[in-house]
């Protein structure tokens, strides 16, 4: 069940200033009439099959994008994260992806009947869908080689990296600390790991004092030989 409110602008104005939006591009967008909407944690806002039409803005909290499977397995691709932009991917207008509410999430929501065809008319508004199509690609580019190449403890070091990486740009972490409301299920979901495995590599990376997890909070105990364990580099993330 979604938590609607008025249309408003809420959240517009944190659009990253290095898109370089002007005053035209600012009408286009208020045009768009975003909703601000409220989903309770574990909410799905879009399931995988389902028609989708809709562009999302997160305000606040953590969603998850994944791919389901038969018997209730899934494969989380990529977390949605403040600020993100959420664009599921669909053919033809079906998604072929779930987005779900991890915590209690805000976003902000209009239709991809208008907000399509004013990024055509805005150069920077286009600019910043693409970037954020570029970025998610490269996000699941690292996802991909991590279930692929990289060993159980260095792709669980990496996600930890590539979080606290995100949540610094838009000033969440502190003091090499972060707060992380993922489970061991949901690790071991973006992990392609089981449960038990990812207590496992949780125990090791705090055996070795380079990152300990405690109750949802992150602690990076050395950002250096933890970047090494995994072979981490972030400029995916800071393009």
């Amino acid at each position: 069940m979604a938590y609607t409110s008025q249309p408003s602008l809420l959240g517009i104005e944190r659009i990253p200033s290095y898109v370089g939006l002007n005053n035209d591009d600012m009408g286009l967008i208020r045009a768009l009439r975003f909703t601000p909407k409220r989903y309770p944690a574990e909410t799905v806002i879009v399931g995988q099959g389902e028609a989708c039409d809709r562009v999302f803005i997160v305000e606040s909290g953590w969603g998850c994008i994944s791919h389901e499977l038969a018997g209730g397995q899934r494969q989380i691709l990529d977390f949605a994260l403040r600020g993100d932009i959420i664009l599921p991917q669909s053919i033809p207008g079906n998604a072929l992806e779930t987005f779900m509410a991890q915590t209690e999430l805000s976003v902000l929501v209009t239709s991809t009947e208008t907000f399509f065809p004013a990024a055509m008319k805005s150069p920077h508004l286009f600019s910043l869908i693409l970037e954020t199509l570029v970025h998610r690609a490269a996000v699941i580019a690292q996802h991909l080689t991590n279930v692929g190449r990289r060993s159980a403890l260095a792709r669980t070091a990496h996600l930890f990296l590539e979080l606290r990486a995100r949540l610094e740009r838009i000033g969440s972490v502190t003091r090499n600390s972060y707060e992380c409301p993922l489970t061991q299920h949901d690790l071991a979901d973006a992990l392609g790991l089981t449960p038990i495995h990812v207590n496992r590599m949780l125990r090791e990376l705090r055996e070795r004092k380079v990152l300990e997890f405690r109750k949802g909070h992150v602690r990076v105990l050395d950002q250096q030989g933890l970047t090494k364990l995994a072979g981490f580099e972030s400029g995916y993330i800071e393009y």
